[in-house]
């Protein structure tokens, strides 16, 4: 937690210095509920259950194997289903359950949130909304309506989903899906469909898409292989559906075209008669390359083939996937690859200009589909669980940077922006910009080890070993929290000038008012103290040397000293009052420390740089508690070599201290109540100093610039 001690940065925001630049997102235009064609439809299960959520299930469900009316089986380490650990942060604390898991790496309890409360459907939608994704097909499981408890479960989130999709604009259909359902029981389907519609209304919805003036209804499993159903029996199901009004669509196999693979190999007739079609894409292709040879052998053909038959044409594009957690296989199965695998089968789809895309799925959590909003690093999992984070492939990707990607992914399918072979979507939006905890799988990882900062980035150093060179690389040997940390250790060998600046992270952060550094540190020795996470500018300028100091008024230049030896140190600064502005470049760790020599060590971990506190689970300390101390004339002139301290109004004595940016103790005098005292500076180097005066009733501080 932030220390409530007197911050430099408060009295910059008490005159008006630090001003907060909020991120708002665009809310979308109402989406027009006339047509499927030309929509990015995501599918949404709406399928998660919790103990004790006030729902007919009354058990955990898709988290893990729950028994019903029961809180047993609840998710436990080895005891889950899913993949992908959502960020809960947006959810109110009714929405949220307590797992058996352990915390998250961050110290928060591990949570998860239920699908059933209208408030949660209400969330997903405006995330919708926000980023402009078009709607949803919502899945219909139908081998639920046997069971009265799971039936009514899932009407109630039907009904809820079109209310939260007329509230936000947005459309929805229904998807039924056969999996498992035996094929002598269609009848019961279509006896589902019209109690849903008697009872709900769902088809009279403005939210409710339609094509050609009908309804939408789509049946997920049409001719694969593993699905009961021969082709009369898909037929009269079709055609009954096509009898009540409405336009069916058909979710098929990938080789659905030509009759082999996952495909039933007499349907030919089957799917010609659909109004649409959805072929799977999931799992069918792993990386870029793979994408693009499903374009030229399935995609192309088969756009072709769907328009000389005119029936409209709905491909299925997905983030990535895995399911370790629940069905085995391996970890990060298909990489997300930063959003690159993603927005190359959206790319292919929108240059063949096929006018429709399905992206599988809103919230599929288990098998590693969703794009809603999920963990992004280690410090958001429990930390004894596996569990995918959407930075595990190396670069940090905030919790909802794949509802940014489909917003601008959906843009680009209706020709609202460029077709573009590549993404611009920023890592993150805020209010997190950066978070890592060093651990491999999990998070950002450096993109440099051991490589200079720059020129002059290194001087008067060596590594520990005679000859060698200063080391800044990931290690295992002391965490704070998982197993990883940065480790910059090296031999210092000049008492005249010392330093070892590193570049770590390559980033791209606008910084405001309001934005925060926090990392940890872990110093071995005595000079280890003088080991810090900076950051470099894009204009040239650096962390170090702009004046910055911490919440404790010390100095953010390494050459400053930093934390107690052996063990974890809490460091947080608001760049923002010094940088506000400018946008960061890189990430840095350095080294800088003259007067001594020896060997330096020290460990880095959990680095993040945030706008909200809430975000990252802190407090911020108040802007407003501590008065500032007048100094005249501030900036100082090259005609007047002292500085006044005003005191005059205070009625109790101090003890006034000066530091450079170095942390350096420069002057220490007393202060008389009732007077003010003059600083004679005319030896001073030009640069920024921090006064403090300390009193028994109060601390004033400020900051004098000596521009001589």
């Amino acid at each position: 937690m932030f220390s409530r001690h007197f911050t430099f940065s408060r009295f910059l925001l008490l005159l008006g210095i630090v001003f907060s630049c909020n991120m708002e997102h665009l809310t979308a235009q109402p989406v027009n509920a006339s047509s499927l064609t030309g929509k990015v439809i995501c599918g949404y299960q709406g399928w998660f259950n919790c103990f004790g959520d006030g729902s007919p299930v009354m058990s955990w469900r898709h988290w893990s194997p729950g028994v019903y009316q029961s809180n047993a089986h609840k998710p436990t380490p080895g005891n889950v289903t899913f993949e992908v650990y959502p960020d809960v942060t947006a959810y109110a604390p009714n929405q949220l359950f307590q797992t058996g898991l352990g915390p998250l790496g961050d110290g928060s309890p591990a949570r998860l949130f239920s699908s059933y409360p209208e408030a949660v459907i209400d969330l997903n939608f405006s995330w919708m909304e926000q980023n402009g994704i078009d709607g949803v097909a919502l899945q219909y499981f139908i081998t639920s309506i046997f069971d009265d408890v799971f039936r009514v479960n899932r009407d109630s989130i039907a009904v809820r989903v079109k209310r939260q999709a007329e509230a936000h604009g947005r459309v929805f259909y229904m998807m039924y899906d056969l999996s498992g359902f035996p094929a002598d029981n269609f009848n019961d389907l279509k006896t589902n469909w019209t109690n849903l519609n008697n009872n709900y209304h769902l088809t009279d919805s403005p939210a409710y898409v339609h094509q050609d003036g009908k309804p939408v209804i789509c049946l997920w499993g049409v001719g694969f292989t593993h699905i009961q159903g021969n082709v009369a029996q898909t037929l009269d199901l079709i055609n009954w559906f096509k009898s009540q009004g409405c336009y069916v669509a058909g979710g098929l196999p990938t080789h659905w075209r030509n009759g082999v693979g996952d495909s039933k190999p007499d349907f030919g007739s089957v799917y010609q008669s659909l109004d649409m079609i959805s072929p799977w894409s999931v799992g069918r292709f792993g990386d870029i390359p793979g994408a693009d040879n499903f374009r030229v052998n399935q995609l192309e053909p088969d756009f072709a083939w769907c328009n000389s038959h005119n029936i409209d044409y709905q491909p299925v594009v997905f983030p990535g996937f895995a399911w370790s957690n629940w069905n085995g296989g391996s970890r990060n199965q298909i990489p997300r690859d930063k959003g690159n695998f993603f927005w190359r089968q959206a790319y292919n789809i929108r240059d063949l200009n096929i006018p429709s895309m399905y992206i599988a799925m809103f919230d599929e959590y288990d098998e590693g589909t969703a794009i809603a909003p999920a963990a992004d690093s280690y410090l958001k999992t429990p930390v004894d669980q596996y569990f995918l984070t959407y930075s595990a492939d190396g670069e940090y990707l905030s919790s909802d940077f794949y509802l940014r990607l489909a917003g601008k992914a959906t843009s680009m399918i209706k020709n609202s922006i460029p077709l573009s072979a590549s993404h611009n979507v920023a890592a993150s939006a805020g209010p997190v910009w950066f978070r890592t905890s060093l651990e491999q799988n999990y998070d950002a990882m450096p993109t440099w080890f051991n490589t200079s900062a720059g020129s002059g980035s290194i001087s008067g150093v060596s590594g520990v070993a005679p000859g060698g060179i200063p080391t800044c690389a990931p290690s295992t040997g002391v965490a704070h929290v998982g197993a990883g940390a940065m480790l910059i250790k090296g031999t210092d060998n000049s008492g005249a000038v010392s330093r070892a600046y590193y570049k770590v992270f390559d980033v791209n952060i606008p910084v405001s008012g309001d934005t925060w550094l926090r990392f940890w540190t872990f110093p071995e020795n005595e000079l280890g103290r003088h080991i810090s996470v900076d950051l470099a500018m894009t204009d040239g300028s650096t962390l170090r040397d702009i004046g910055a100091i911490d919440i404790n008024g010390v100095s953010m230049h390494p050459g400053a000293d930093r934390g107690v030896i052996g063990q974890w140190n809490e460091n947080v600064c608001r760049i923002g009052t010094w940088l506000q502005g400018k946008t960061i470049d890189r990430i840095l760790i350095g080294y800088d420390y003259a007067p001594e020599t020896g060997n330096f060590s020290c460990y880095v971990d959990d680095i993040t740089i945030f706008t909200d506190a809430d975000a990252v689970g802190t407090e911020i300390p108040a802007v407003n508690a501590v008065p500032v101390l007048k100094l005249m004339p501030n900036p100082g002139t090259p005609y007047n070599s002292m500085v006044t301290v005003d005191w005059a109004a205070q009625t109790d004595d101090a003890i006034l201290r000066v530091y450079d940016t170095f942390g350096r103790l420069y002057q220490e005098q007393n202060l008389k109540a009732n007077t003010t005292a003059r600083i004679n500076t005319e030896n001073w180097p030009a640069g920024t100093y921090f006064f403090k005066a300390e009193s028994l009733k109060s601390v004033q501080s400020a900051i004098w610039i000596n521009s001589r």
